[in-house]
């Protein structure tokens, strides 16, 4: 069995590193704006210090992101992500993360997933 590094769970989001993986799991979340959104990046950056890490995104709670939240991550809210697989299984959710990565365009290699296995294989050629 796998065991987690460390962890660390906010109002917003519980993070966990396992075999290199920044596992990053928001929790239900009706809007994501752009305040929650810095305080989940100020959050993760305190959590992994100077250190940066593929990430698998859970996604699969969140309502809706609201613009400004998805031009923040895709930008600076990125520092630290060497890549991001984010899961979801809402269709609603799947276009909102497909408009990011064709509209947005993150600074770093990101992927939408509907599998986690699939997600962190793929997770794998981005660990140091």
């Amino acid at each position: 069995m796998e065991k987690n590094l460390k962890s660390k769970e906010t109002p917003f989001v519980k993070m966990f590193i396992v075999d290199g993986i920044l596992h990053f799991r928001y929790k239900n979340i009706e809007n994501l704006d752009l305040e929650v959104a810095k305080q989940c990046v100020k959050d993760r950056l305190e959590f992994t210090g100077e250190k940066d890490y593929p990430c698998l995104i859970d996604a699969i709670t969140i309502k809706h992101f609201t613009k400004e939240a998805r031009d923040y991550f895709a930008n600076e809210g990125n520092k630290g992500i060497i890549a991001s697989a984010i899961l979801s299984s809402s269709t609603v959710i799947k276009m909102m993360a497909n408009f990011y990565v064709m509209v947005n365009k993150p600074v770093n290699p990101t992927r939408l997933f509907t599998e986690k296995k699939s997600a962190l294989e793929w997770l794998e050629q981005y660990k140091k």
